[in-house]
Order: structure tokens, then sequence, then C-alpha cells
């Protein structure tokens, strides 16, 4: 039975596989982390995805009944305070503690989706940096195998074996120097 090494092309191949995976992954974040889908997915896992408002209540009566019952005596107490600082126009006083709860209420849910979209980004660098190690250790054992397939076949015996390794990894460290000079110059 006769092994083949991999090629260049099967080495291109893998890398424009793991490319498209990683794409691939990066299309799942970006929808997983949109707004209506991250509602979507807590209402789900709280069980009242298909429950309209007075559902909801309901629910968290029979559920939680204290907490509820705590929420409602705040909305109560809330209501009546500022029905006691009404003025002469009825409605404006309501708009201040509203417009104070919204901007509550919004920025708790943009913290929220921060701490998630930075949670849901760091999985995807981990997962990538992953395939990355992995990919360069696969290169690097091939490498070396070749690399020794190549000095072995040099003649001169073990006595010449350290100057030729030697010099293959000064041409490799230059070569490698080179490309990246030109990805930080171009």
């Amino acid at each position: 039975m006769t092994l083949t090494a991999p090629t260049s092309s099967d080495y291109e191949a893998e890398a424009n596989r793991l490319r498209a995976q990683i794409g691939a992954t990066v299309e799942d974040l970006r929808f997983s982390l949109r707004p209506a889908n991250l509602a979507s997915e807590a209402a789900t896992r709280a069980g009242i995805a298909d429950l309209s408002w007075g559902g909801a209540f309901d629910f968290a009566g029979k559920r939680h009944p204290v907490p509820t019952a705590i929420i409602g005596l705040g909305i109560a107490l809330w209501t009546l305070a500022a029905l006691r600082r009404r003025k002469a126009d009825g409605l404006a006083t309501f708009t201040p503690p509203l417009r104070e709860t919204s901007a509550s209420l919004v920025e708790s849910a943009t913290r929220v989706l921060r701490d998630r979209a930075e949670l849901k980004r760091r999985e995807f660098v981990n997962a990538a940096q992953a395939q990355i190690t992995t990919g360069a250790a696969r290169f690097s054992d091939e490498v070396e195998r070749r690399l020794e397939n190549v000095i072995d076949r040099v003649p001169g015996g073990p006595e010449v074996r350290p100057l030729i390794e030697a010099a293959i990894q000064i041409a490799l460290s230059a070569a490698l120097e080179g490309l990246f000079l030109k990805r930080t110059a171009g």
C-alpha cells in the first residue's frame, strides 16, 4: 500500500474549505445576532413566544406570582406618582417618567445585546484560532517531513546534515520575512 503525500493543491483545497466554513459561521452569527432573532430566541426559551400581552401577564402571574405582583405594584406606584404631579395639560407629566423608563429599558437591552455579541465574537475567534492552529501544525509537519526526505538524499552523510538544515532554515526564514514585508507594504 502506497501513501501519497498531500500536494499543494490538497492544502489549497483544505484552505478553501476552511474559508468557506468560517464564512458560513460568520453568516450564521450575523443572522443569530439580529435583534429580532435574539428577542425571538429569548421568548422561545422563556416559553412565551406565542403569547399575547394578556397571555404573557397570565403566564407570569401563574409561574412567578411574587415577582409579577412586585412589578404590578411598581407600575401602580409609578402611575400614581405621575398622576399626582400632573399639571394643567394632563399627559405632559407622564412623558418624563415614561421617557426615563424607556431609556433605561433600551440601555439594558443594548447592554445585553452587546454582551451576547461579544460572547458570539469570542466563540467565533476561538473557533477560527483552533482551525488556524490545526492547519499550521499540519503544514509545518508536512514541510518538515518533505525537507527530511530532501536532506536524506543529499550526499555527504550525517556530517553535513546540520549545515544543510541550517541553510534551509535560513532560506525559509528569509522567504517568510519577504512575504510579511510585502503584505505590510501593500
